[in-house]
């Protein structure tokens, strides 16, 4: 396959008229002479548009898609209590699987080749994520009160590993919905099968409140007093913290997924990334779900994490594009060791996006990557992973029937 005359990112500038050439599931060379060696002769005309690695949503709740709008302005314990957690009961297999591909096909539309989820049923959203052609970080998702869930941890992980797209992980829920025995089994799973721990942590005031006051600690300081805490781990929101618990994840190499629209839209509050990115912590972006969201599109989420940092603390200076563009896409890579990117050898994921839309105008070698972060609204039109096509020209094999299906679980589930 060969991406002929598109530009890429160099520096944070434009190089035009660049040939990638992809052979299997990697990028085989990168150049104006460039040719397809790969003997299939298919060529993705490149001209106009713009070459990205594949940007990497690192927490989310995909089958959550089916709650789309449907409790909305709520704050996030009576939300998840009187509306999600009651509806989560009645989900089936094939709600799992519809939601799943649901999700996948937005997040297709948004150049997202990769992302890392925390949910019920995992084998049948690796299932529908493979039909998809996505590469999935998949956490079966643990809880007290599910001991079920907490058994088949092992066996989900045993069935996925070692799968081309598909990597299975462990995904303890949250310091106050598991205990210290789910967490230490948490940990073992994951040492014995050297796998990622993905946990929400520290998400609102009250949890943070809360839990002090019932075990004295802090709950990041909590799990790091059970050696919890490492650069295998994916802390998602991390919204309030205190110094000492922000000094403890920069210290540890934790991995965090800030999820700025859902924190905001949930009033759960701003998380202090200024302080992790100075603490050394590893700083990515996920949208959470699109229950909370509502969307799951990191140009939304790039764009509304560096405009409310900024004005968080009057400083226009902080988290410039480049280094928000960076989460989205070197950080992540870091996070979940992803031999990805515009290179040779890496794996190709990529996307393509048209830049001839009136938000990319006018557009110069030295403002591409604040357009992607502040103005973009949409021009996503070819998304590959692993060498294979899976959007071409803003053409999705079977979207409509996706739709309709999903639209179907949907009214299935709530007249349960």
């Amino acid at each position: 396959m060969l991406i002929k005359d598109a530009s890429i990112l160099v520096d944070g500038g434009l190089l035009r008229d660049v040939n990638i050439a992809i052979e299997g599931s990697r990028i085989m060379g990168i150049g104006p002479e460039i040719r397809d060696e790969s003997g299939d002769g298919e060529v993705i005309g490149g001209s106009g548009k713009l070459a990205i690695p594949g940007l990497v949503n690192a927490h989310t709740h995909l089958a959550m898609t089916l709650f789309r709008g449907y409790a909305d302005d709520m704050e996030l314990l009576p939300w998840l209590e009187e509306k999600i957690w009651p509806l989560e009961a009645k989900l089936t297999a094939e709600d799992i699987h519809w939601g799943t591909k649901l999700g996948c096909l937005e997040m297709i539309r948004a150049g997202i080749t990769c992302y890392n989820d925390m949910y019920y049923i995992m084998d049948e959203a690796a299932r529908a994520t493979k039909d998809m052609g996505l590469r999935a970080f998949l956490s079966a998702v643990l809880f007290d009160m599910r001991p079920d869930l907490i058994e088949d941890a092992e066996p989900f992980i045993r069935r996925w590993k070692g799968d081309d797209l598909i990597v299975p992980a462990v995904g303890p829920h949250a310091v106050y919905t598991c205990s210290e025995e789910t967490l230490y089994k948490a940990m073992d799973l994951a040492e014995e099968h050297a796998t990622m721990l993905h946990i929400h942590l520290s998400e609102t005031r009250s949890e943070v409140e809360s839990f002090k006051k019932n075990c004295g600690n802090s709950p990041v300081g909590y799990l790091d007093s059970l050696g919890f805490l490492s650069d295998r781990v994916v802390a998602a929101h991390c919204t309030w913290l205190s110094p000492k618990d922000v000094s403890i994840i920069g210290t540890r190499g934790v991995n965090v997924a800030h999820c700025s629209i859902s924190n905001h839209k949930l009033a759960s509050g701003i998380a202090p990334l200024d302080q992790l990115a100075r603490a050394g912590a590893n700083i990515c972006l996920g949208t959470d779900g699109a229950s909370s969201n509502n969307s799951l599109n990191l140009f939304q989420e790039m764009k509304t994490t560096a405009i409310v940092q900024k004005c968080a603390h009057s400083r226009p200076d902080l988290f410039g594009a480049r280094e928000v563009w960076r989460m989205a896409t070197d950080n992540a890579y870091a996070a979940f060791g992803l031999d990805l990117g515009l290179r040779v050898g890496a794996l190709a994921d990529l996307a393509l996006i048209d830049l001839k839309k009136p938000w990319f105008f006018p557009l110069a070698e030295e403002n591409i990557v604040s357009h992607l972060v502040y103005s973009i609204q949409g021009g996503v039109d070819t998304t590959i992973v692993a060498g294979k096509v899976l959007m071409r020209d803003g053409v999705i094999p079977g979207e409509e029937a996706i739709l309709d299906r999903a639209q179907k679980q949907f009214e299935d589930l709530v007249s349960r």
